[in-house]
């Protein structure tokens, strides 16, 4: 593994100024540009006139803290949820907030959130730490909240949500377990990812291509067609959140590290202008991180990158080595993480704010 010097032919992550000095942990592209969620409840966006804040106390203002974040399919509904049973989402377009906190008087704190579909007719899953998952669809603004369960049927902390473009919700917990929504019996037991590491993020496409990042400095990919999971060497240390554009795929690593595969070419190591824990990632126009102390960094897209092969690969040979479906290793089949994941999901009656 090698990393990339400063005058290497690609665009750089650059610093921008961030109007937030607090911790910003989730960052999602819509359709009037990139959102992102920090403490104290504070909602920020850039329009267009670079990164302001728009909302500075969470859906019900009470400054409660949001970690989970999500987008519809159309990129016109961002949804939010945080401690103290906060859940709400915000309407880019209409500029609206609607409040949708303690659904069925449950208090306890969200840890994640997972979006399918477009606005006014989304479904929505939301965890909380006890490991019980609540969906729910959205009519318009009207909720209809589902019956809550726990994929694990035991005490493990449900780690991440995300959900397919076809609306297919997935999990893993803090015990290396994975799990897939179904259409009549709820949550399916996928199989055992690795039990002795932690989770942090997780990444749904098209036709079953689900991938997690772990604390053992992995990504692990779950290939529907052979029901099991392969392990992909990033780094040494922990993967915290990863996000998929096209058949490239960034990974933020422990220490404010980024890291990058495409189709052409091996895992390498990106310069970093910072040096503060980085927390997500969204790839889009342009791509987004954030992180400790209010940290946004920006990557145009578009500009040309020949960043060469790396002469050492993946930590792991045959079917681990490979990344995208131009790719396939030896007995695996063709498919490519092209299509954006989304989250699944529901919520209930929100009132409107400003």
């Amino acid at each position: 593994m090698w990393e990339l010097g400063p005058d290497a032919d690609e665009p750089e992550w650059r610093t921008v100024e961030s109007p937030f000095e607090k911790t910003i942990f989730a960052v999602v592209e819509t359709a009037e540009g990139p959102y992102a969620i920090g403490d104290g409840g504070t909602l920020l966006a850039d329009r267009g006139g670079g990164w302001e804040v728009v909302l500075d106390d969470g859906p019900r203002t009470r400054d409660n803290q949001l970690r989970g974040m999500g987008v519809t399919s159309d990129g016109e509904r961002v949804w939010f949820a945080g401690s103290s049973g906060a859940l709400g989402c915000y309407d880019v377009e209409t500029r609206r907030k609607y409040d949708y906190s303690n659904p069925n008087e449950m208090t306890s704190t969200w840890e994640g959130l997972a979006v399918a579909g477009p606005a006014g007719s989304e479904k929505v899953l939301v965890a909380n730490g006890s490991g019980e998952v609540l969906p729910f669809t959205v009519d318009g603004f009207d909720e209809d909240w589902a019956a809550v369960s726990k994929p694990a049927s035991k005490g493990s902390t449900v780690a991440a949500l995300a959900a397919s473009p076809d609306g297919v919700g997935y999990a893993v917990d803090t015990s290396g377990n994975a799990f897939r929504t179904t259409a009549t019996d709820g949550w399916e037991d996928i199989g055992i990812v690795n039990a002795q590491v932690k989770f942090y993020d997780i990444y749904a496409g098209s036709e079953g291509r689900v991938y997690v990042a772990a604390g053992d400095g992995r990504i692990y990919r779950y290939d529907d067609s052979y029901h099991s999971w392969t392990p992909i060497g990033v780094a040494e240390k922990s993967l915290r959140a990863f996000d998929v554009h096209g058949d490239e795929m960034v990974v933020i690593g422990h220490g404010g590290t980024i890291y990058e595969r495409d189709g052409a070419s091996r895992w390498r190591k990106l310069t970093s202008p910072v040096g503060v824990q980085l927390y997500d990632v969204s790839l889009g126009t342009p791509d987004i991180v954030v992180g400790n102390s209010g940290t946004i960094l920006e990557r145009p897209r578009g500009q040309p990158r020949d960043a060469g092969t790396s002469p050492d690969g993946d930590n792991y040979d045959d079917r681990g080595e490979y990344f995208d479906a131009d790719e396939t290793g030896p007995g695996e089949s063709a498919g490519s993480p092209t299509d954006s994941g989304g989250s699944t999901g529901g919520a209930s009656g929100g009132t409107s704010g400003d």
